[in-house]
């Protein structure tokens, strides 16, 4: 599950540097496939699947309570998301876009840090405490 997590992280940094360099290109993606029916699927099973594989490798990182935490965060997403349904996730998403879009260099830092985060976290060895 490791490389996996890897390759998440690697996805994050990609969409940070895009959100620093040409933000336009994911929120423009986002603004405007918001109402389809795939990005609603999308949403919540990708989270879920990432929450679940987090969770269960958390003690393969260097850091397995922020791990597990982050996994857990990822898993009650999904289920808000699954709960709110596609209509209210669509105005979410739109309300979103409009907010950050001025921040879309910060959020880019943040996505770099995150995929950093799991790089590192499961690179090499658990140091045992």
């Amino acid at each position: 599950m490791k490389p996996s997590i890897k390759i998440f992280g690697i996805l994050l940094i990609l969409a940070g540097i895009s959100l620093l360099c040409a933000p336009e290109i994911i929120f423009g993606f986002l603004d405007s496939n918001k109402e389809e029916l795939w990005v609603y699927v999308v949403a919540i099973v990708v989270r879920l699947v990432i929450g679940a594989i987090l969770i269960l490798s958390a003690k393969q990182s260097k850091h397995p309570l922020a791990v597990k935490i982050i996994g857990g965060m990822f898993v009650l997403v999904a289920l808000i998301f699954l709960f709110i349904g596609q209509q209210n996730l669509q105005e979410f998403i739109a309300t979103v876009l409009t907010v950050f879009t001025p921040y879309a260099p910060f959020v880019g830092l943040v996505s770099i840090a995150f995929g950093s985060f799991f790089i590192y976290a499961f690179s090499g060895r658990r140091i045992k405490e």
